[in-house]
């Protein structure tokens, strides 16, 4: 699901280009925090939900879900500190969204210790897409969809196939536990999903282009969609 959405927004983004005005940053960090916490308690909805019993798998998913995202946040920060000199908030809700994409599909298979290495390393995987990747290439990700979702997605689908146990649940076993074949059928699964993904959409993207069109003019995209096509504003009272 999230490599679909990483790698959708990519294709879109090299479709459409960049941004008349690129300087926009995100300007409200209590809501930024308040979304980020929400989806952090929300992600146990259906990563342990998923178990569809009140048991011991949905409790693991429970804990494999936290422990990645606190892990992950932990790793981005570090990641700033090590860049910039100093940590972040922004930074630091990056990196448990980026925490919370890779656990999910890991979550009903792996031990602690194996979601700490997975939200880890994460991070920094999508620091660096977002920080030299993005940069070296020039594509306009202003919400760094594709460096946190499609990445971070691919490291997960990818870390379930090392160290998914099967004491954990028997559905599923990794490299780790004496099946190293399973890192290649979610490498399948990974680069199949990205191909398919990219092209569709790239395809889907270039009829409304041509048809509806994806872009609206100038000046609704530097003063706000919110304000010129819904007729909303933050600031209403």
């Amino acid at each position: 699901m999230h490599m679909n959405a990483g790698i959708a927004a990519l294709a879109l983004v090299l479709l459409i280009g960049k941004r008349k005005d690129i300087r926009l940053l995100p300007h409200n960090l209590g809501y930024s925090v308040i979304g980020a916490a929400l989806l952090w308690f929300g992600w146990f909805g259906f990563n342990a939900g998923s178990a569809l019993s009140a048991g011991g798998l949905a409790s693991s998913a429970f804990l494999a879900t936290n422990t990645a995202t606190a892990a992950a946040l932990i790793s981005w920060v570090m990641m700033d500190v090590i860049k910039t000199g100093k940590p972040t908030l922004l930074g630091a809700l990056s990196g448990a969204v980026a925490g919370l994409v890779a656990i999910t599909p890991a979550a009903g298979f792996v031990t602690v210790g194996g979601a700490i290495v997975i939200g880890f390393v994460v991070s920094i995987l999508c620091y660096f897409a977002i920080s030299t990747i993005k940069t070296r290439f020039g594509y306009d990700d202003a919400l760094d969809v594709f460096g946190i979702h499609a990445v971070g997605g691919a490291w997960g689908a990818l870390a379930t196939g090392i160290f998914a146990a099967p004491f954990i649940n028997s559905l599923g076993t990794g490299a780790l536990y004496g099946n190293p074949g399973q890192i290649g059928i979610q490498l399948i699964g990974i680069a199949s999903v990205g191909i398919y993904t990219f092209v569709m959409t790239l395809l889907i993207g270039k009829v409304l282009d041509k048809t509806i069109g994806l872009r609206v003019d100038e000046r609704t995209e530097i003063e706000g969609l919110d304000t010129h096509l819904h007729e909303e504003s933050g600031y209403r009272i």
